[in-house]
């Protein structure tokens, strides 16, 4: 049986989104790599090549307000569940432990064994 690896996605910032006008019911996708730009905490197809894919969910309850995990370190993937106080210093050891860390390149658009993106 072939072992799995563990992939790293990029942050999209280090807090929750707050989103309004969710509908109990509505089925949106995640975005899970951490690449999409314009639309997170959406999926916007940014993952393709990267092993990653995005979480479809349903929103189950009603609320005013969701707060949607936008660093991907979440635990109860996709609301926030404060990981992000946290994640800075364990991403920045991750980044600098890479085996991979010499290699990064310009045009490598993630690297998933530390979450590595290049500064655009």
């Amino acid at each position: 049986m072939a072992e799995s690896k563990t992939l790293y996605p990029a942050v999209g910032s280090y807090g929750p989104c707050a989103v309004k006008g969710l509908k109990v019911g509505e089925t949106k996708k995640w975005c899970t790599c951490g690449l999409s730009s314009k639309k997170q905490p959406w999926c916007d197809g940014s993952h393709k090549g990267t092993g990653f894919k995005s979480m479809k969910f349903t929103v189950e309850k009603e609320q005013e307000v969701y707060y949607i995990c936008n660093c991907k370190q979440t635990k109860t993937p996709p609301y926030c569940d404060g990981s992000h106080t946290s994640a800075p210093e364990v991403v920045e050891k991750r980044k600098n432990a890479c085996a991979k860390k010499d290699g990064h390149v310009k045009d490598c658009k993630l690297c998933t064994n530390c979450g590595w993106v290049p500064d655009f």
